[in-house]
């Protein structure tokens, strides 16, 4: 009995929680237009030939939102090739500079969504590699952002590059290491299997054969 809970448990958990991130998701982008649409559709559920449940009300205007939230998406994106509105961006990001505090927070925002999101084929991280934390014979598993600061290769007299180290399971948090270059070893894997690594705490292998699937000896 234990096997077959187990092992249906394996199989049902990532599901859930691939429900659980959508529909989070969905009532994250959707709730601020709620209020709005939520007014105009019992107004068209009035016309309808039956009654319409509230709750049915509320998740319609919940997909009308989204759908709205989609097409100022699809309509920025076309506006934004235009030079006339790549003039004003251009201006809107020169007023938002000269604003204390609020010119920080949103070039930093700007600059990591540009990088993120990049379609220049630019990545945000370079490579996996693994360096000593805290100390050797101990190493984690990190990913070179780049090169370091010219101010602090001038202080340490040697070539340095900077190292983000997330934390498992939650690879949102992490340390930055600014450590010499030698130290960074270069790892045979890509971003997107090391990130599987560090988030199953090291029990999905890089190219394992049988990662995500249900063990038959459970």
């Amino acid at each position: 009995m234990k096997k077959y809970f187990i092992t249906g448990l394996i199989i049902l958990m990532p599901l859930a929680l691939t429900l659980f991130v959508i529909a989070f998701l969905f009532e994250f982008f959707t709730t601020p237009f709620v209020s709005i649409v939520s007014q105009i559709v019992p107004l068209l559920a009035k016309k309808l030939p039956f009654p319409v449940p509230e709750g049915l009300i509320i998740f319609i205007s919940r997909v009308f939102s989204l759908l709205l939230i989609c097409a100022l998406i699809f309509t920025l994106g076309i506006l934004g090739r235009w030079f006339f509105v790549k003039s004003f961006f251009k201006w809107f990001n020169f007023a938002v500079a000269k604003i204390p505090v609020v010119n920080s927070i949103y070039k930093l925002s700007r600059e990591v969504i540009s990088a993120l999101f990049s379609t220049d084929g630019k990545k945000i991280f370079k490579e996996p590699v693994m360096v000593p934390f805290p100390d050797k014979p101990n190493y984690c598993i990190g990913l070179r952002s780049g090169e370091a600061p010219a101010e602090c290769e001038e202080k340490i007299g040697r070539p340095l590059v900077s190292v983000f180290a997330p934390t498992a399971p939650h690879p949102i948090s992490g340390f930055l290491f600014i450590l010499p270059k030698d130290d960074a070893l270069p790892l045979d894997l890509t971003n997107e299997d090391a990130i599987k690594f560090l988030v199953s705490c090291g029990v999905i292998l890089p190219d394992s054969e049988t990662a995500g699937c249900p063990d038959e000896s459970l």
